[in-house]
């Protein structure tokens, strides 16, 4: 082959983009496909790894809990696991621990809870999602329960958090007004001597 470095370059360089193209499910526009466009027809792709329908319903869940949560659990190894994305709110919302079926486990955390302080704890259950509208409506089932301190075993409510992706991203379909935080507890003040 006789041709110049310049030519295979560009050759080269065509044939990586046409390559990474392809990869992407995209075609050229003078070659766009009936498949590229019912794509296109379906609606937006909100695709931001950092906000996902699971990382909304979690957020949502744990600001409208009452009593408002301090700290976190997440089932470990079972299917009632946070996933990632989810499980990355826990963690940015304050301290966040793994909670296992092993009633030892449980103990030792519950243990751990209790030397750090009286702050309320919830273990958040994920149970499930659905998804409609072709993947850009999603509904996220979550439940939660308090362990140690005051709220010792009360439930959380189970809630179905719908999730929609629109024109600017995804979004909650009914947002709840978050929980108020709870009010600090006055210092007492001392009694009047007559």
């Amino acid at each position: 082959m006789n041709s110049t470095p310049h030519v295979r370059n560009g050759s080269l360089v065509l044939a990586v983009w046409i390559a990474g193209l392809a990869a992407c499910g995209g075609t050229p526009k003078d070659q766009a496909s009936p498949a590229g466009n019912k794509q296109a027809a379906k609606g937006p792709a909100c695709t931001s790894p950092d906000t996902t329908p699971v990382s909304l319903a979690v957020l949502e869940y744990i600001k409208t809990a009452s009593p408002l949560p301090q700290r976190y659990l997440s089932a470990y190894g079972t299917d009632s696991a946070v996933p990632e994305d989810g499980f990355k709110v826990l963690q940015a919302k304050g301290p966040t621990y793994f909670w296992n079926g092993d009633p030892k486990a449980q103990a030792q955390v519950k243990t751990k809870l209790a030397d750090v302080g009286p702050y309320t704890t919830m273990l958040v259950i994920y149970r499930g999602k659905t998804e409609t509208d072709n993947g850009n409506t999603v509904t996220v089932n979550l439940r939660g329960h308090y362990v140690g301190g005051d709220h010792d075993g009360k439930s959380s409510p189970d809630r179905a958090i719908e999730v929609k992706c629109d024109s600017t991203g995804w979004r909650l379909t009914a947002p709840q007004k978050p929980t108020p935080a709870p009010a600090p507890v006055p210092a007492p003040t001392p009694a009047k001597q007559p």
